[in-house]
């Protein structure tokens, strides 16, 4: 019996900590991903149409422009005020007693990026986890890219007309031309 409760509880430990583990790897991977993303959304978005990147930004997480603008007045990247937007927009979704509007979500996102918090420890501890986040960002960073291909597009100048291709010589009229059976006959 004492063997058996031994078994039990040592399962029920491999158990929890298998458990356990794969949350906090996925954690860590999440916030890994938010990090290159970040990068990849800076060095995307680079492009000098940032009227537009403002306007795409404050369109995907429906705040004011003025929003986005005054994010990047404080020396910001592109990909942090991404992050920053998505994670505000997911903790608003997540506690709206707490956190009513985007703004007071924002608010306190701000102020624990200031104090060097990791986007992970963030999640955690306002309760939300960072997969959603990653998706939103993920969102974002592909249309800022749409945004900088169709500004590249509209600055190339459309390509020059053809030439009116030189009329060649007529083709013959081959209604005259004897069909393949008739000429396999006349072969033969």
């Amino acid at each position: 019996m004492n063997g058996q409760i031994t078994a039990a509880v040592i399962g029920g430990i491999i158990l929890v900590m298998g458990l356990g583990v794969p949350a906090w790897a996925r954690t860590n991977a999440d916030e890994a991903q938010l990090n290159t993303l970040q990068k990849e959304i800076d060095s995307s978005a680079t492009a000098p149409g940032q009227t537009t990147q403002v306007e795409a930004l404050a369109k995907q997480f429906n705040v004011a422009p003025s929003v986005v603008q005054d994010l990047r007045a404080r020396k910001q990247g592109w990909g942090e005020t991404t992050i920053e937007l998505a994670m505000a927009q997911r903790l608003a979704q997540t506690d709206p007693k707490a956190y009513p509007t985007l703004m007071n979500a924002l608010t306190k996102i701000e102020t624990l990026r200031a104090e060097k918090t990791g986007w992970g420890k963030i999640a955690k501890d306002l309760g939300f986890k960072l997969g959603p986040v990653v998706s939103a960002a993920q969102h974002t960073r592909n249309e800022l890219r749409r945004e900088s291909r169709a500004m590249g597009s509209a600055k190339v100048s459309p390509k020059p007309e053809k030439a009116a291709m030189s009329e060649g010589p007529a083709r013959p009229d081959m209604s005259t031309r004897p069909n393949r059976s008739e000429r396999v006959m006349r072969a033969h």
